[in-house]
């Protein structure tokens, strides 16, 4: 008996509490989006993107240009040149395709490790703003279905990034360093 009227009171002290609790909401796509660090680190990927598919490029032709060779002096290799030959070419296509198939891992390896950092800087704006705010939780407004009465805080986040980015320049509109 006493077990079920403690638990009764604490359902009404929980209850008690969460109608004082101020719930909040936030773009979270919108936030990436719009977020500096996004625009940075997007223009890096891009540059190793780059740098990675010209590596690719040399790669690709070269096997061009040794399969280019195979077929002229067809006529003048032996049988078993030939072979070699091809077999040699089936090693370069083969390495090649392991090449590119290492660089796509790379390259979405190196993606998820960059969004991953910009959401937890996100998280932690996020979580400063909820606590000027006096919010004590924050959703993802995309995964909601219904809140009465949340306080949406992505206008407010939006805003912090374009005074951050005007406190980062100087009276000559250059960025201090």
């Amino acid at each position: 008996m006493r077990f079920i009227t403690m638990l009764c009171c604490f359902f009404i002290a929980s209850f008690v509490s969460a109608k004082d609790m101020k719930v909040g909401t936030v773009d979270l796509q919108k936030l990436f989006k719009e977020y500096p660090g996004t625009v940075k680190a997007q223009k890096k990927f891009n540059a190793m993107a780059k740098k990675k598919a010209a590596d690719l490029k040399e790669a690709q032709e070269d096997l061009k240009d040794f399969a280019t060779e195979l077929r002229s002096s067809d006529s003048v290799l032996s049988a078993k040149q030939k072979r070699q030959k091809q077999n040699e070419l089936d090693a370069k296509q083969n390495t090649y395709l392991q090449q590119e198939n290492q660089i796509k891992m790379e390259l979405a390896a190196k993606e998820n490790e960059m969004t991953q950092s910009i959401l937890e800087e996100l998280k932690a704006i996020v979580a400063s703003m909820a606590k000027d705010k006096g919010v004590d939780l924050v959703l993802d407004s995309e995964k909601i279905v219904y809140l009465n009465g949340g306080i949406d805080l992505t206008d407010a986040i939006l805003k912090s990034y374009k005074k951050s980015d005007s406190d980062s320049s100087d009276d000559t509109g250059t960025k201090k360093k």
